[in-house]
């Protein structure tokens, strides 16, 4: 995975607590923003540069060990990266 991740930022004070950071992706170009909910699940937003949000996670959340296959599936990853 290569999302071009810059402008991290980690929000301690919001609640839930968000991570946001700035990605460059082969589908995806603008945020993504993750917030751990209210049952320890993650909910995860992708967003344009402006705000408006384009793809989120269902009412329920995505468990931890799915975050990261998730979030590339939506931003970078293509056929060919698939070994």
């Amino acid at each position: 995975m290569s999302w071009g991740i810059n402008n991290l930022i980690i929000d301690k004070k919001t609640q839930p607590k968000m991570f946001r950071m700035t990605v460059q992706g082969h589908h995806h170009r603008g945020h993504v923003y993750i917030f751990l909910n209210g049952g320890d699940l993650f909910d995860v937003y992708l967003t344009t540069n402006r705000g408006t949000i384009k793809q989120r996670t269902d009412e329920m959340g995505i468990y931890n060990d799915q975050l990261i296959d998730w979030i590339d599936e939506r931003v970078e990853r293509i056929s060919d990266y698939v070994i």
